[in-house]
Parts: structure tokens; C-alpha cells; sequence
């Protein structure tokens, strides 16, 4: 018998429930103590991340759910629950591109990704700035034809995101989580972190007017507008003005403890 839970709360990890600005690589404690008191009080926990399931950090929370690599794979107890990988012909032809363009990337399965140059300077940069292993990333001559989710691509200027969507935005879904970042995400057409909420309130059964999203990033945009309550932290991308309600925040000051308190989901401690 499945779970039931009075509603889904929905959390992105970079810049949410961590601040590198601030130094904070894994969740203050009073995010983790007002995340664990949500779940006591019968709200589902999810993480709804970017990062796919190999790199996302170990503390101590027990998220119910997990949404990553921007919704397209949405994990239950290490059960998929849903999945959108790309259609392997377009995932030759992106691959193909930013091979011919030297261009750095990572193609990330469920728990498995793959980096076609491991040992570039700009690859190990980026994902030292997340405090992210490069142990965890496997050579792209190991890819043995696993359904891929998302790609990270980190281009060597910002005009190289331009010259990438001339010839791919009508087919994919390029989303900037940091525009002060050289690298985008990329998913399959259409698909967001919003699809990963779509996959929680079907297989639970959850009303999305009792749904609620905290985000900062533009690939946060989807997920704010599709739950009902759209959060914003405090220093976000200027796009989730359009869909968020309520501004708390940053993790460095306890905006997660402050949001859940605002909309009454946790007890003040």
C-alpha cells in the first residue's frame, strides 16, 4: 500500500538548500531539522535537483522523493517512478556538435555519468566550485548505450550557449542555471523539473493545490509554476518573479525554516 501524504513539498539543492556564496556545500542544520519536522507533520520531502542521482550529496535527510537531472528521472525508494531519457538519434547529434566544437560535456544517466574530457582544467573547475568528486564521472568511452537524462555542457565562452541553441533549441530544452556560469543543462524537449512534480501528485495521488516549490534557478522556473505555492530565495533569477508568491530567504539565514513556518507547515523551534 502506498504512502499517503497531506501534500508534496519540493526543494532544489544549489542555491537552495545549500549557499556556496556563503560557503554552505551540504544543508545548515535548521534546514535539516525543519525538513525532517515537515515529514513528521505528513508532507512528502522531495528533492527536485539538476544534479543526477550519482552526484547528489549524502546528509541527513531522508527525502521521500527524487527528482533529478531536471526532471527527468523521478526516483521512489530506488524504484523510477518516472523517466524521460533522450531519443538516442538526437543524443548522437549533440554529442557529435559539441565533439566537433571542443566543447567539454557530461552525459548523465540514472547512476551513471559520462565526461568526454575528464581531464580539462574547465571540467574540474566547475565541478570543484559544487564540491563535486571527479571520481564520480566515468570517461565517455565507457558509455555503453544507457538511456541518458540530461547533459551538462561548459562551453569555453558565453557566446558558445548562443551558437548551441542556433542549432538545437528547437529540439531540446536548454535551460542557465547561473548565468555568471559558463554551462547549461540540457533535457529532451519539454522536459522540467515540473514533470517531475507531475510524477508525485499521479503516483500519490496528491492535489496540487497542495504543492509547494522552493527555487532560485531559471531551471527552477517550470517547478515554481507548476505547484500551487511558488518560494523564491532571496537571491534568485529574475524569471521566478513571474511564478513565485512568496520570497524567503537565503539557506545561510534560514529561509527554508522561514518559508515552512510562513505557509504553517512546520511548528516554530
Amino acid at each position: 500500500m502506498k504512502k499517503q501524504f497531506k501534500g508534496a513539498v519540493f526543494f532544489d539543492y544549489d542555491g537552495t538548500l545549500t549557499d556556496k556564496d556563503n560557503g554552505i556545500y551540504t544543508p545548515a542544520l535548521k534546514t535539516i531539522q525543519s525538513i525532517n519536522q515537515l515529514k513528521n507533520n505528513g508532507y512528502a520531502a522531495c528533492l527536485a535537483t539538476g544534479r543526477s542521482f550519482k552526484y547528489i550529496p549524502k546528509f541527513d535527510v531522508d527525502f521521500d522523493l527524487l527528482i533529478t537531472a531536471n526532471g527527468g528521472c523521478t526516483i521512489y525508494k530506488n524504484k523510477i517512478i518516472g523517466k524521460k531519457p533522450f531519443d538516442k538519434n538526437i543524443l548522437r547529434s549533440l554529442t557529435n556538435f559539441f565533439n566537433s566544437q571542443n566543447m567539454i560535456y557530461v552525459i548523465e544517466g540514472f547512476d551513471k555519468c559520462f565526461v568526454n574530457l575528464p581531464k580539462d582544467k574547465l571540467f574540474n573547475k566547475m565541478i570543484n566550485m559544487f564540491k563535486v568528486s571527479p571520481s564520480l564521472f566515468e570517461n565517455i568511452n565507457d558509455y555503453n548505450n544507457e538511456d541518458i537524462c540530461k547533459i551538462l555542457v561548459i562551453y569555453r565562452n558565453f557566446n558558445d550557449i548562443n551558437y548551441i541553441k542556433k542549432f538545437f533549441d528547437t529540439k531540446v530544452t536548454i535551460t542557465v542555471p547561473n548565468p555568471d556560469i559558463t554551462s547549461c543543462d540540457i533535457n529532451p524537449k519539454y522536459v522540467s523539473k515540473a514533470n517531475g512534480i507531475k510524477d508525485v501528485c499521479k503516483y500519490f495521488n496528491i492535489d496540487i493545490s497542495n504543492t509547494y516549490a522552493f527555487g532560485d534557478g531559471e531551471n527552477d522556473y517550470t517547478m515554481l509554476k507548476q505547484a500551487c505555492h511558488g518560494i523564491a530565495m532571496l537571491k534568485h533569477h529574475p524569471r521566478l518573479d513571474e511564478v513565485s508568491e512568496f520570497v524567503t530567504d537565503s539557506a545561510a539565514k534560514n529561509g527554508i525554516y522561514e518559508a515552512l513556518l510562513h505557509y504553517g507547515l512546520i511548528n516554530k523551534f
